[in-house]
């Protein structure tokens, strides 16, 4: 571990989230504000590398009794290209819907995981590169077998009623009773947070999933 610069780096999306459940309105730090905040809750020991590729403004409009919500979003007001530091973990934000992913070639050492939010595109020689991809039900734009062929390891699909894992060849799934009034804000930010601190340790990652399930 002292080999590390870092124990995760996180690129992507720093995000000026303004929040409306019905009219209760609030202003947080979204994208990577999210991971960063819950993996510093998770073990606030953790050195952890901030590279913010992109910083945007998005509004959030919330139902709770759904569990739904819709987004208007800028994620890319301004963009940079990260310094890459040796890490255990490398975690990109929002990977569709940044302008410029060439810094994944630079990424040397640990495992990449990332994550996708809705619209934007993929370039699919990427997603070669990527050890564990988080997505959303409701974003999922392809048939899930076929996108597992794609990824270079494991796709983690997750909802509100558990997650399907698989890498094509092995697959799980972890099946939950649905919660209702929840506040789904951030939730697979939360979800990947908690996976990543959890697969620092612990190479079985059916232990990773079910961990990130206990603690979201």
């Amino acid at each position: 571990m002292n080999n590390f610069d870092y124990d995760i780096s996180l690129y992507g999306h720093l995000v000026n989230d303004l929040v409306y459940e019905d009219f209760d309105r609030c202003q947080t730090v979204g994208g990577m504000g999210n991971v960063w905040n819950t993996l510093i809750q998770i073990d606030s020991g953790l050195r952890i590398n901030l590279q913010p590729t992109s910083i945007g403004n998005a509004l959030i409009l919330i139902d709770k009794l759904k569990l739904e919500k819709v987004v208007s979003a800028k994620l890319n007001l301004k963009t940079q290209n990260p310094v890459i530091y040796s890490s255990r973990c490398h975690h990109i934000m929002y990977l569709n819907r940044l302008d410029d992913i060439s810094f994944i070639d630079n990424i040397k050492t640990g495992f990449i995981s990332a994550d996708v939010t809705d619209n934007g595109s993929i370039d699919y020689d990427i997603l070669k590169k990527i050890d564990y991809l988080f997505i959303s039900k409701r974003n999922l734009w392809m048939d899930l077998d076929e996108l597992s062929k794609i990824v270079k390891g494991w796709v983690i699909l997750h909802h509100p009623a558990g997650s399907y894992t698989t890498n094509g060849v092995d697959s799980f799934e972890i099946s939950l009773t649905p919660l209702r009034n929840l506040n789904i804000l951030g939730a697979g930010d939360i979800f990947a947070s908690n996976f990543l601190c959890k697969k620092l340790y612990e190479e079985d990652i059916k232990k990773c999933v079910t961990f990130s399930h206990n603690n979201t």
